[in-house]
């Protein structure tokens, strides 16, 4: 991914705004030198799709801010290590790097449940670490060290349930992985937001995500003639069950782990009208022109020229994002010292490509409805539906 400015032209992310905190002053700042971030995330397994978004994302962003200067006049230093799609191995490589004091800032696993995983360490190691994915059990700040960078699910289930709403939806059914976290959270807030809007949920069922072959699941679908049928998972067996489904008369939607031409391109045809909750900024054409638009193309801009033309998926905002929060933060600090970045991005107030972050002691997600949007896939590209296009009018990131 290239740079996302030329040198004709300043930045999009300067004028990423923040807000003033107090640093803490419990240890004194280290000395100068590089600034050591550890990332771990899934580049081999089921879930690879999600890591290499954020790898090359990040990767690039921190090139970006390296040749700008770098941070208060130090390089980043960004190691990214492999878990494998696996928690116990997101531990260990996690450990390796949260206990060499001279690492600064951490990011967690792009899979949910490997992100989790390491919420003991974060605490012991004491350093401040942002989720690649959406741990809700960060959310609330009760890990003082732990934030995401994606939205919670709970977020990614309102934008559905406010859709079906408008749709005059009645009844649902969910499927979603039973041995995920992502897949735990998200069938939980859905169910209760749709019921809480007096929706009807008439199938609830977890799936095993190594099958290759959901009739059973789909044939039950089918029989419950839901109006809506979500399901919550990722990795391959998301495709496999947009095939199953395609041509049964049943309306499917997916959330922002299809946010990609990973599932995009296997699912051909079967993704066809298929409707998803994902960033705001998957369709970058349909954003009013302004700050955050701006924000938005700075990543989609080269990463369309790199790719073919393709869209950034879900996962390289959410990379990129993670590290300009870091940046923020270690700038506000003014220091590398895990405290006080810390102190700085649970003060943090900054609009990005991802939305506008209001960090605060007992909000480590910071993001509201307007970071997520309903797009549909049209002609093979995930693209603003109507409903969305309204919302951007009065509901952008700002």
């Amino acid at each position: 991914m290239p740079s996302p400015h030329s040198p004709q032209h300043p930045s999009p992310r300067s004028r990423w705004r923040d807000a003033p905190q107090e640093a803490a002053h419990r240890r004194p700042a280290a000395l100068p030198g590089p600034i050591k971030i550890g990332a771990v995330m899934p580049l081999t397994g089921p879930l690879s799709a999600l890591g290499a978004g954020d790898k090359e994302a990040a990767e690039q962003t921190v090139a970006d801010i390296n040749k700008a200067g770098g941070i208060n006049g130090q390089k980043i230093e960004l190691t990214v290590v492999d878990d494998k799609t696996d928690p116990t191995e997101s531990v260990k490589q996690f450990n390796q790097m949260a206990s060499d004091s001279s690492y600064s800032a951490m990011l967690a696993s792009s899979m949910t449940s490997a992100a989790m995983a390491v919420s003991s360490s974060i605490t012991q190691y004491k350093i401040p670490t942002i989720a690649l994915s959406p741990v809700d059990g960060y959310v609330d700040g009760s890990n003082p060290y732990a934030f995401t960078s994606p939205g919670s699910t709970k977020i990614y289930a309102a934008a559905l349930v406010d859709y079906w709403k408008a749709k005059g939806v009645k009844t649902i059914a969910v499927a979603y992985t039973g041995t995920d976290l992502y897949g735990q959270t998200g069938e939980k807030s859905t169910k209760s937001l749709a019921e809480a809007a007096g929706m009807q949920i008439v199938l609830d069922e977890a799936y095993d995500p190594a099958a290759t072959d959901f009739t059973p699941l789909i044939t039950k679908v089918v029989a419950a003639k839901p109006d809506a049928f979500v399901q919550w998972g990722s990795g391959p067996a998301p495709v496999i069950i947009t095939k199953q489904i395609a041509g049964k008369g049943v309306p499917f939607y997916v959330t922002g782990s299809q946010a990609s031409n990973l599932w995009l391109e296997p699912s051909g045809a079967a993704a066809e009208g298929v409707i998803g909750a994902t960033t705001a900024a998957l369709d970058p054409d349909a954003i009013p022109a302004g700050p955050y638009k701006d924000l938005v193309m700075a990543v989609a801009g080269p990463w369309r020229a790199q790719h073919d033309n393709v869209n950034p998926p879900e996962f390289a905002y959410g990379g990129a994002t993670a590290i300009e929060l870091l940046k923020n933060a270690i700038e506000k600090a003014g220091s590398t010292d895990r405290d006080k970045i810390r102190d700085a991005l649970e003060a943090t107030d900054l609009l990005t490509p991802n939305g506008h972050y209001h960090y605060s002691k007992t909000d480590h997600m910071g993001l509201d409805a307007s970071a997520i949007g309903i797009m549909v896939v049209k002609d093979g590209v995930w693209t603003a539906t109507d409903y969305q296009a309204e919302k951007f009018k009065t509901d952008a990131p700002k």
